[in-house]
């Protein structure tokens, strides 16, 4: 079986693996009782699966029949609003008071099926950003909204994935070295230690580890 795009392959399981390393440590660090760090937790891990699925993608979809590398790439963007949902979800229970956490769930649960259904039938990348893209906006207006503990954390995070996509977007790239993808995995680990040290902080943890 041939691998293409092996840089990009690579990145990405880089990016798994420090997604998957990030969340293990924070989930050692938080307690069940704080819902918001575990939400965030998940988003970590969706992360991760994102890149791992889309690093697969990239390196091994182009020897299957069409079809299937179609139905690989639609689960790559499911993934990816899947995480826009946990981010969305530990927002909401950072800063929402319990009694009326329930309509922002159903809100965010509805956001979700509109984008899996929209990816279903246009699926383009830009699509799971937008929806990957509201739920960073949203942490961005709360940590300036609330100076939280976590708050410079989140924005430094949210900038560099910003960056990142970005750079994805605009076709950046190393000539000869690494692709727009490539850069787009890299900067985004930054962003991904970035968003670890403010799920430290979530719930009013402060103390280090």
């Amino acid at each position: 079986m041939t691998v293409h795009e092996p840089a990009t392959l690579l990145t990405d399981y880089l990016l798994t693996a420090l997604g998957i390393g990030l969340a293990w440590h924070l989930h050692r660090q938080v307690s069940p009782g704080n819902p918001a760090a575990r939400w965030w937790i998940c988003a970590l891990l969706a992360m991760s699966a994102a890149a791992f699925v889309g690093g697969s993608y990239h390196g091994f979809a182009p020897n299957f029949p069409p079809a299937v590398a179609a139905a690989w790439w639609k689960l790559v963007l499911w993934i990816i609003c899947f995480l826009g949902l946990g981010m969305g979800l530990s927002l909401v229970r950072e800063i929402v008071p319990a009694g009326h956490q329930s309509r922002w769930d159903r809100f965010l649960a509805a956001k979700f099926m509109l984008s899996v259904a929209v990816i279903a039938a246009r699926p383009e990348f830009f699509v799971a950003m937008i929806d990957y893209g509201l739920a960073m906006i949203a942490w961005a207006v709360a940590a300036l909204r609330f100076r939280r503990v976590w708050s410079g954390w989140m924005l430094a995070a949210v900038g560099f994935s910003a960056l990142a996509g970005w750079g994805q977007q605009s076709g950046w790239s190393i000539p000869g070295r690494l692709n727009h993808n490539d850069l787009y995995h890299l900067i985004q680990s930054l962003a991904l230690a970035g968003f670890y040290r403010a799920g430290r902080l979530l719930g009013g943890l402060t103390n280090g580890g």
